[in-house]
């Protein structure tokens, strides 16, 4: 009876361990726009004046909790916010197009109401990238630092979507005949998809208008980009390489990401060999260091600006 007691206790202690170790911050729900929305608080024991907090946006459609390892290491240190956006996990519809300035104005009050002031130092993945792009348009004062965590390309304009089916030898028949496909898709998936990946598919267009009508700040800026490549089994045949066609349309991108970042000081490109588009979950340790050298670049500037 003695023995059978142990291993209940131990049992209990293993689980009281796995089930603090589960936590990495504090949910909680506020009230936006009189919906609620699901957020992530962190390391509020790290929040100072004129200290950078860590902020994250999501990919589209996607939860706060794709952040966890990252958000476990950087909230030591930091304060760190997290959200979902309307119509995603536990946030609710409210009833408004998540235009970048939509989105971008709810996060800030939000920021506000907490107590988080800036600086910021904003962290986007994918689609949540346009997002952190368009907060540095509209507010660089702001703005700390940028992280692009292989980002939706905010930078590809009309007509540049057919520059890889080019580079890897399809003529423009071919490129047209493709392109109508995508198009018919993408029309049934606006009539049938999920409403919270559908709103934000119709906000792409806007991109090239909204998105950054601004030069990005000379604050760090870094720019993440997935090197892995996986052709699953169930895909649908096609008749380029997708491998070859996947590495042209990187190098297409990574061109264009550098010469934004050619002109400012604290620019920095790293590329994730192995990971997938989701870096943060993928190598979780590529996105820290990151976070971790924009702050102490930050850091740097700052003090340079002070003995001057």
């Amino acid at each position: 009876m003695k023995r059978a007691s142990s291993i209940v206790t131990i049992l209990i202690i293993t689980l009281i361990i796995v089930v603090h170790c589960d936590v990495y911050g504090q949910g909680d729900f506020m009230i936006v726009n009189e919906k609620r929305v699901e957020v992530l608080i962190a390391g509020l024991e790290n929040n100072q004046a004129q200290k950078p907090v860590i902020v994250f946006e999501n990919g589209r459609g996607s939860k706060f909790k794709s952040w966890k390892k990252v958000i476990n290491e950087i909230s030591k240190e930091s304060a760190v916010f997290a959200y979902n956006r309307p119509r995603i996990g536990l946030s609710e519809d409210d009833g408004l197009p998540p235009t970048m300035k939509h989105i971008v104005d709810n996060l800030r009050a939000m920021l506000n109401e907490k107590g988080l002031n800036p600086p910021y130092l904003l962290v986007g993945h994918s689609f949540g990238a346009c997002y952190t792009r368009s907060f540095a348009s509209y507010y660089p004062e702001e703005i700390a630092g940028l992280i692009f965590v292989d980002p939706h390309d905010f930078t590809k304009k009309k007509g540049d979507g057919r520059l890889p089916y080019q580079a890897i030898g399809l003529s423009e028949n071919q490129i047209d005949s493709i392109f109508a496909v995508y198009e018919y898709y993408g029309e049934q998936f606006l009539l049938n998809g999920p409403k919270h990946h559908v709103e934000e598919v119709k906000i792409q267009g806007e991109l090239d208008e909204e998105s950054s009508p601004n030069p990005l700040p000379d604050v760090p800026v870094h720019f993440l980009m997935a090197g892995g490549f996986t052709l699953y089994p169930d895909e649908t045949p096609t008749i380029y390489d997708r491998e070859k066609m996947f590495r042209i349309d990187s190098n297409i991108k990574m061109k264009r990401w550098m010469e934004l970042l050619y002109p400012l000081r604290y620019g920095k490109f790293l590329y994730s060999s192995e990971s997938e588009h989701a870096i943060q979950v993928d190598d979780p340790e590529l996105v820290i260091a990151s976070i971790k050298l924009a702050l102490n670049d930050y850091n740097g500037i700052k003090s340079g600006s002070q003995e001057k």
